[in-house]
């Protein structure tokens, strides 16, 4: 059977990426598909990168032992920034929804800059010695997008297979309240989560593929008003988090629509399927576990993420190649 060829746009969210790892390998397990690019930010970015290296390198099989590889590198890099932060990688997934943790550095302006002044990164190291950036630079059939927030400017920057460093991974994971900026040829550099998460656009001029599967780690809605401080800001976080998102899938849905009703015919327009995969999950709900030190928790939203897309490819594989699944006006409806 011949694969059907996908990419992937995969928001970045922290520790929920761990949930975008289940989806991932339930994919490359299945062989009715191929992923042919990735567009991703933060630790998605990183992880998704270890995904593309993986299929570079050997395949299906060798992007999962490498998935798994990754994961189980990051947790124990986690545990060596304590000297930093107490309890790191808690810190570091929960970064734009804490109010409730005993460490008030965030909130008395205590900056990275003051709290490490030798821009002691081990997770720098981590990636350094991770990956083969040879290998990713000389690749032109597996795409990699890596978005970055320009800090001078604000505006995106987007670094590709031939751009890719242990600098570039690192300034798409560079939370401002967390780590120094990160410099590259001059310039400096933050989270890419802040002005897109994800930028599908890379993908969808960068990459064969029809197909983009989103997978949305941040949730769309809340079931009851958020009323402490913090669940508002929490709940801001998550709107504007998904905002640029939902804008960029909206315009995309409806650019098909008007090829589909025969409104445009120039093919100066790609034809594009969006199918969404989401995690609706609250991250509060693992707030309780130590994650600097528990995998548990992280196989726990792997486990969360395989049987998701184990039912969505099971509901919607039939779209793929063919149709938009699970979007249409009434989703985007309550965005207008």
């Amino acid at each position: 059977m011949k694969k059907k060829r996908i990419s992937i746009a995969l928001q970045g969210g922290g520790l929920q990426s761990a949930f975008a790892w289940g989806v991932l390998d339930l994919f490359l397990q299945d062989e009715r598909l191929e992923i042919t690019g990735i567009s991703s930010t933060g630790l998605g970015g990183i992880a998704g990168t270890a995904l593309m290296q993986g299929l570079i390198d050997g395949g299906e099989a060798s992007a999962s032992a490498m998935l798994r590889e990754y994961w189980i590198g990051f947790n124990k890099v986690s545990k060596s920034m304590a000297q930093f932060l107490p309890n790191p990688l808690e810190k570091m997934i929960s970064y734009y929804s804490f109010s409730d943790s005993d460490d008030n550095a965030f909130k008395s302006g205590i900056g990275p800059y003051d709290r490490n002044p030798l821009n002691v990164n081990p997770l720098l190291d981590f990636i350094e010695s991770f990956f083969d950036f040879h290998l990713l630079n000389e690749e032109t059939e597996k795409k990699i997008f890596i978005s970055t927030t320009h800090v001078e400017t604000g505006k995106i920057k987007v670094f590709e297979n031939k751009d890719l460093s242990p600098k570039v991974l690192m300034a798409s994971f560079c939370l401002p309240f967390i780590f120094h900026s990160v410099e590259i040829d001059g310039e400096h550099y933050w989270d890419g989560g802040m002005i897109a998460n994800p930028a599908i656009n890379p993908i969808i001029d960068g990459v064969s593929s029809k197909d983009i599967i989103v997978i949305q780690l941040v949730k769309n809605s809340c079931v009851d008003i958020p009323q402490s401080h913090h669940g508002i800001e929490s709940r801001i976080r998550e709107i504007s988090y998904n905002a640029l998102l939902l804008r960029e899938m909206r315009a995309i849905y409806f650019i098909s629509k008007l090829i589909d009703d025969g409104k445009v015919i120039s093919n100066s327009l790609k034809r594009i399927n969006m199918h969404v995969i989401k995690n609706d999950a609250d991250i509060a709900d693992y707030s309780n576990k130590n994650f600097s030190s528990d995998w548990g928790a992280i196989m726990d939203l792997y486990t969360d993420g395989y049987k998701t897309a184990k039912r969505w490819l099971s509901a919607n594989y039939d779209s793929i190649g063919a149709a938009q699944s699970t979007l249409s006006e009434n989703v985007f409806g309550a965005y207008v």
